[in-house]
């Protein structure tokens, strides 16, 4: 099983390593498999794949374990050295200029004469493809057959999108980008209404027309642009660094992180601080599998800030008893929250002062530094997580209690 993809000027080619010999038989004698890639019309034959095609990845295979012995752990096995069989493996190709054009037409087809050619061109497209194939090799060098060919047309992609706008608030991403094409792209994806028909029109009767004659085999991308949007973040430096370097045949098509294409040139996010995020749109047309995308807008990378201060804590409540003043308020619903700092004046004081140190972690305080008969004002702010300076909010409503 072999799958192809095209995401802009890369093409992403995926296969499963196989596990079985051709007659089932176990293990599989593999050491390598050889993937070839090809532009034309139409596909060469098996026999002449490796004559006028090119070769794209060479993946070496790590042989199984005999039968008597424990499975490869795929968590302890160093990729690096081979794919493992069973195992799905994906390589990127960078599809330059000359992968665009027709490739070396095999010898076949030109001692045969144009008249198959032309048979075959009568029902396709005339639309080059990208077609590839993978080879097995055993241990002794020997080729396995060909397998069926994977392949996508080499349509023109959509323009990429100029740039991308983001703005984000305390919980949202919202990124914006103009149309692919511009304007003029947009009034060419956007259908116009229908019209009404003219009088003596209407009144004809409608005669069905026969559709226009097509066998084509091929089904091309058509329909409206739409859009994938793909986010990068910045290492995070408290990770652990990965074991290995990732390696040629683990490649992998990148994912949008919007579930659907969009209809429209917006999309919002869930909003990340403190680290640096890198967003990109790709033009898609087409419905799967008969999709094509075009390459990736300029990247918009930044670091959002959290400059948004909790909300200020609400119902404070003061209540004297012997020994101390004690306080009650609702609780944050903010996520980031990290505690309250409680302040406290005397009677009539318009600036509050912060009774201890650090934050509290409780939506409640007890104050057990009071004198008896003396009136106290207070109130309470939120303190976020942020690093190195963490978000107040506003003061609560302030209560006044005198100590008993």
């Amino acid at each position: 099983m072999i799958q192809a993809q095209r995401v802009g000027s890369d093409a992403f080619v995926t296969l499963t390593v196989p596990a079985k010999n051709i007659d089932g038989s176990m293990p599989v004698d593999i050491s390598r498999i050889e993937v070839y890639g090809y532009t034309g019309l139409r596909a060469p034959s098996n026999a002449r794949w490796v004559e006028v095609a090119q070769l794209v990845a060479t993946i070496p295979v790590i042989p199984p374990p005999p039968p008597d012995t424990p499975p490869i752990d795929p968590a302890t096995t160093d990729v690096s050295k081979g794919a493992l069989t069973g195992t799905m493996v994906t390589v990127m190709e960078r599809l330059t200029s000359q992968k665009l054009v027709q490739g070396k037409v095999p010898e076949e087809a030109v001692r045969r004469g144009a008249t198959p050619i032309a048979a075959a061109a009568a029902n396709e497209p005339d639309v080059l493809r990208r077609f590839y194939m993978a080879i097995a090799f055993s241990e002794r060098g020997r080729p396995g057959p060909p397998g069926s060919a994977a392949e996508f047309s080499l349509v023109e992609t959509p323009e990429a999108p100029a740039f991308v706008n983001a703005y984000y608030s305390e919980t949202t991403m919202n990124l914006e980008w103009p149309p692919s094409g511009g304007i003029v792209g947009f009034l060419f994806d956007t259908p116009l209404p229908p019209e009404d028909a003219p009088l003596n029109e209407a009144l004809e009767p409608v005669v069905p027309t026969a559709p226009a004659a097509s066998n084509a085999t091929i089904v091309l991308p058509t329909g409206p642009v739409k859009y994938n949007v793909y986010r990068e973040a910045a290492p995070d430096p408290f990770a652990f660094p990965e074991a290995s370097a990732p390696v040629a045949w683990a490649t992998a098509p990148p994912m949008p992180i919007n579930p659907m294409p969009l209809s429209t040139p917006s999309f919002a996010d869930s909003v990340e601080f403190e680290r640096e995020l890198c967003y990109t749109v790709r033009p898609i047309r087409g419905v799967p599998p008969n999709t094509v995308a075009g390459d990736a807008s300029p990247p918009n990378c930044f670091t959002p800030v959290d400059i948004f201060p909790p909300a200020a804590p609400v119902r404070l409540v003061a209540v004297a008893d012997e020994g101390g003043i004690s306080l009650i308020w609702e609780p944050n619903a903010e996520p980031d929250v990290a505690g309250y700092m409680v302040l406290r004046g005397e009677a009539g004081d318009a600036t509050l002062e912060p009774l201890t140190p650090t934050a509290v972690a409780e939506p409640r305080f007890r104050d057990t530094h009071v004198t008896a008969g003396k009136k106290y004002t207070y109130a309470v702010v939120a303190v976020d997580s942020r690093l190195p300076v963490a978000n107040v909010s506003g003061e609560s409503n302030r209560v006044e209690e005198t100590a008993r």
